[in-house]
């Protein structure tokens, strides 16, 4: 498979959940208008003699890389046939309430639309209606199918190494390793912090949220191929603009690292920037994308929001702070700095996306911290393809690298950001539908229902609390409600 035709299967992927909001949430005939635009989005941006890779990827590549997707697919929990973490309560209400509710989804406690991201779950939830019963089978190969598209780009990004993805998989999460280091030899009782300031490696981000982080994988590695590849970022915008749908804290840090994309590559050659061939490719999804920003508008819901240090007890959010945050962002900079990326030709732009992850990490948003479990996502992503790409060029070129000095401290960062995903790789190993068969009696497997409660609003509310599930609801009598939406004024 070359990487043109990875490129365009990406944006089919991406988009086709957008079609469907389009059709389902927006009035006839703007629906239709906006469905048409954003196929014509999509064939303007696939045009224009895009460069390729000399050597496609093979078979044996991909049949490696699609057991490699089904794995993570399998172990993030999708389809319930692994252990799940505690917020697929929510996951697969959505699911249940897309297949079983109208669309756009109106809640029937208060008649209250649903202003959410469902990206992730359109697709596969209109397969079930049309089948008539929820298909796990469904989200877990639409899962699947985004998790190959992933792993294809890391594996490109990578040039070639599985070691490379491998180190990709587990960058992050060093600081919380220490914290509970620390806590067990200082003889301390381990305790949930107020709120999550933490960076997790891709490999945990994959359990709690799947359907953020597929997108968000093709999406960075997509924005890395057009910048560092192509030297036209411009082209990314469409795939930026898609993923709104899939999930608003990342898409707003991708849009912000987008723009200053735009600005380093261009600021020297302005001219290069006010042309057809480039404006096309940033106004015209632009403007498709309006609908979509008013709907999110109409979201009203209240939400836990300031700065950290607001928050009490503040020597616990400076002691998680200190450990979540800041020792990962010294041992990323650290190996930047190995790798001599702080002198190469996007030195700026890694040091400006070190100052957005600071940034994000200084303000709370939501319960559990949202804005930064999800935001930083797409900024810890960016920063790990530019780690093992550099790292990939320079491995091509020692064929003993393992015994440079230069090596052993990303052998030795390899190994300490895979312990914690590693326990939840044998916790899913342990807690599956075939173990359960196998040993029904000493292994309890219990995936979370779907249709346990009529909507995930009232799931939000049983499970974890009304503040929460208010965050779902959308604002009476907003501009999406009053001219957009398919209902009946």
């Amino acid at each position: 498979m070359s990487r043109i035709v990875l490129r365009n299967l990406s944006l089919g992927y991406l988009l086709l959940p957008n079609l469907i909001f389009y059709l389902g949430w927006f009035r006839f005939p703007l629906a239709v208008i906006l469905a048409v635009g954003l196929i014509y989005a999509a064939y303007i941006n696939t045009q224009g003699g895009l460069k390729d890779d000399a050597k496609k990827l093979s078979g044996k590549e991909l049949l490696t890389l699609g057991i490699l997707a089904l794995f993570l697919t399998a172990y993030s929990g999708i389809g319930g046939y692994c252990f799940q973490i505690l917020d697929y309560w929510a996951h697969n209400s959505k699911y249940y309430t897309l297949f079983s509710h109208s669309w756009p989804v109106v809640f029937q406690e208060n008649g209250r639309l649903a202003c959410h991201y469902f990206g992730f779950f359109l697709a596969p939830a209109l397969l079930s209606k049309m089948l008539g019963h929820v298909s796990d089978e469904a989200l877990f190969i639409w899962a699947l199918l985004g998790f190959f598209l992933g792993m294809c780009w890391l594996y490109i990004i990578s040039l070639r190494s599985f070691f490379a993805v491998a180190l990709f998989m587990s960058l992050g999460g060093i600081g919380h390793l220490l914290k509970v280091i620390f806590i067990q030899v200082a003889g301390l009782d381990y305790q949930v912090p107020p709120f999550f300031i933490e960076l997790w490696p891709v490999l945990y981000q994959a359990q709690w949220a799947p359907n953020q982080l597929i997108p968000v994988i093709i999406v960075c590695s997509v924005l890395f191929n057009d910048l560092v590849f192509e030297k036209r970022p411009e082209r990314s915008f469409l795939f930026i603009i898609s993923i709104f749908t899939w999930g608003i804290f990342p898409s707003v840090i991708l849009v912000l690292i987008f723009s200053g994309i735009l600005a380093y590559h261009y600021l020297s050659r302005i001219k290069s920037f006010i042309s057809f061939q480039v404006l096309r490719q940033i106004i015209f999804p632009g403007i498709i994308f309006i609908p979509t920003f008013f709907f999110f508008l109409s979201g009203g819901g209240s939400v836990v929001n300031g700065f950290v240090w607001k928050f009490a007890p503040f020597k616990e959010i400076a002691y998680q702070y200190f450990f979540g945050v800041l020792v990962d962002v010294l041992i990323l900079l650290t190996i930047i700095i190995r790798l001599k990326l702080h002198k190469g030709p996007y030195a700026v732009l890694i040091c400006g996306i070190f100052v957005m992850l600071i940034a994000v990490s200084l303000f709370r948003m939501g319960r559990w911290n949202d804005w930064f479990l999800r935001g930083s996502v797409p900024l810890m992503v960016i920063l790990s393809l530019f780690v093992v790409n550099k790292f990939s060029a320079w491995i091509s070129q020692q064929p003993g690298w393992y015994k440079h000095k230069i090596s052993y401290p990303i052998i030795g960062l390899f190994i300490l950001g895979s312990v914690v995903p590693v326990m939840h790789v044998k916790r899913a190993l342990q807690e599956n539908v075939v173990t359960h068969a196998l040993f029904p009696a000493r292994i309890k497997f219990e995936p979370y229902p779907y249709n346990k409660y009529p909507d995930f609003y009232e799931m939000g509310k049983v499970v974890y609390s009304e503040e929460e599930a208010n965050q779902f609801l959308g604002v009476k009598g907003s501009v999406y409600e009053r001219f957009l939406s398919r209902l009946e004024p």
